[in-house]
């Protein structure tokens, strides 16, 4: 019997994980579906895919894995559309940004015989840094690439069978990322820093511009660095929403963090103190400086907490040899 991968939602993510996945040459099928038809073409046309199905139940009809690829805001409809429909034995995963709500959906939608893991890729875009780490701000298209090195978040529950884990676990490494285990609110609380926080600031950064009575004349002014703090402010008002409100208290602590440093910060301004100031950035620069070099020229991280070198389905996600060899 063929295996069966299923991803639902066909954007960059979705679709480089079903492009990666058919680039390791195993034999398996992918079916992808997207609520947008014209995505779910572009997948199928760019060979991300085997099939598509327009309908959601059947394009989970008989899937072994289910990875939900679609913005926070659509993971808790996806699982209660689909909870009942999957076969037993059936895994489900997801990509989104929080791990503490989803989980919590998915106790609440799937019955005891399908095992869900809590999954968040975190990537960054090739077009994202050069060799100067310089920032270039170019479209992102699939790629069996996109997730080559990068760290994979697995957040299983209390529940979650080992098998299952090892499943989404065989999952990262065939798209070329490492697997990463940790709780789901020590993720979501992480997430809030590093991901919500600076959603923020984008947002009132373009408010702020936006309320300016010279705002015509900072539009002329504004270039690269404007354009690269902002650029965060992207995608559907609802699920940025949802990434804050579904993350409250976290975000909350966040905010005021920030908003502390902002008060000193200002007060050095106020008094002119060049000598606290400098001292102040120097100390920025070193920690991006620091920030940078373990994020992405890679840090080495110990994976030997739980074995994934044996998944669930064995050689699954390993090519075939040929038959000459």
């Amino acid at each position: 019997m063929t295996f069966r991968t299923t991803v639902v939602g066909l954007g960059l993510v979705g679709s480089s994980i079903g492009l990666a996945l058919k680039g390791t040459g195993a034999e398996f099928e992918i079916v992808g579906h997207d609520k947008d038809s014209n995505a779910a073409k572009r997948a199928y046309k760019s060979g991300c895919v085997d099939r598509t199905e327009w309908n959601l139940i059947n394009a989970c009809d008989g899937a072994d894995l289910i990875v939900i690829s679609t913005p926070l805001a659509g993971v808790k409809s996806t699982l209660a559309a689909i909870g009942q429909d999957l076969k037993a034995g059936a895994v489900v995963t997801d990509t989104a940004r929080l791990k503490v709500p989803v989980l919590n959906w998915a106790r609440e939608s799937l019955p005891d015989t399908v095992h869900f893991v809590g999954g968040h890729p975190i990537y960054a875009p090739r077009s994202f840094w050069q060799s100067s780490r310089e920032m270039v701000l170019q479209p992102e298209t699939p790629s069996t690439e996109l997730l080559a090195g990068a760290i994979y978040c697995l957040t299983p529950g209390t529940d979650t069978p080992p098998e299952a884990l090892r499943a989404v676990a065989d999952l990262a490494q065939a798209v070329g990322a490492k697997p990463y285990y940790l709780d789901a609110e020590e993720h979501d609380g992480l997430v809030a820093a590093v991901e919500g926080l600076p959603l923020l600031l984008a947002a009132v950064l373009q408010v702020m511009a936006r309320k300016s009575r010279s705002w015509r004349e900072m539009i002329r002014l504004s270039g690269a660095d404007f354009a690269s703090v902002t650029q965060l402010l992207a995608g559907d008002a609802t699920d940025l929403t949802k990434r804050l409100t579904l993350n409250a208290p976290n975000s909350r602590r966040c905010i005021d963090t920030f908003l502390g440093e902002l008060t000193h910060l200002r007060e050095l301004v106020a008094s002119e103190d060049s000598e606290a100031l400098q001292e102040f950035f120097t100390g920025a620069l070193e920690t991006r400086e620091g920030w940078t070099r373990k994020q992405f020229e890679g840090e080495s991280v110990d994976y030997s907490g739980i074995d994934v070198t044996r998944m669930m389905f064995g050689d699954m996600f390993r090519p075939r040899r040929q038959k000459d060899e």
